[in-house]
């Protein structure tokens, strides 16, 4: 009997611990996470719209918006999932304040053989609310999305230079033919 107590105390301790040490790795929340709206070329006002026709949609436009202005540099990753959770592209944006009439420019990432350009935020007005506004298209004519006829129900996760996890709140939208 004391040796099934004290086997079930260790067993108790040692999950707590277990617990503990994998709570710790999640770390802090991510406090910067901006949301992200999708609409496409052919009719870029309309965020409200979360079905796209891939024979009537040239580029989607990821518009990612932050709630406070963007007051230093930092490298947005969109993460695009297929309807069967694969990851079907990465996009990787440099992102820096507006530092009046200098141009963002280049930077060079990690895993691109060209530099690629910085975009500065704009202010815009969704749904009633104001928010610093980068646009990142994605093409859907005439790659796989049609070929192979990739159709349902898509995601997209943002990271934020680099975090190990993505921030929580996903956009989901759907392709359709």
């Amino acid at each position: 009997m004391y040796r099934n107590k004290l086997l079930i105390g260790t067993l108790t301790a040692a999950a707590a611990l277990l617990v503990t040490a994998g709570m710790a790795q999640v770390g802090p929340p991510i406090s910067n996470c901006p949301r992200v709206a999708v609409t496409s070329v052919e009719h870029p006002a309309d965020v409200a719209v979360n079905r796209f026709s891939a024979v009537k949609t040239t580029d989607l436009v990821f518009h990612v918006m932050f709630s406070n202005e963007v007051a230093k540099d930092h490298v947005v990753t969109l993460n695009v999932y297929t309807p069967h959770g694969h990851l079907y592209r990465r996009l990787d944006v440099p992102v820096a304040p507006n530092r009046g009439n200098t141009p963002a420019g280049t930077r060079r990432l990690a895993g691109y053989p060209y530099p690629v350009k910085v975009q500065t935020p704009v202010q815009r007005t969704v749904g009633g609310k104001s928010y610093a506004v980068i646009d990142v298209s994605l093409p859907v004519a005439g790659t796989s999305i049609v070929t192979s006829s990739l159709y349902g129900r898509w995601e997209v996760a943002v990271v934020m230079d680099g975090a190990r996890q993505p921030c929580p709140e996903r956009t989901q939208f759907y392709i359709t033919q």
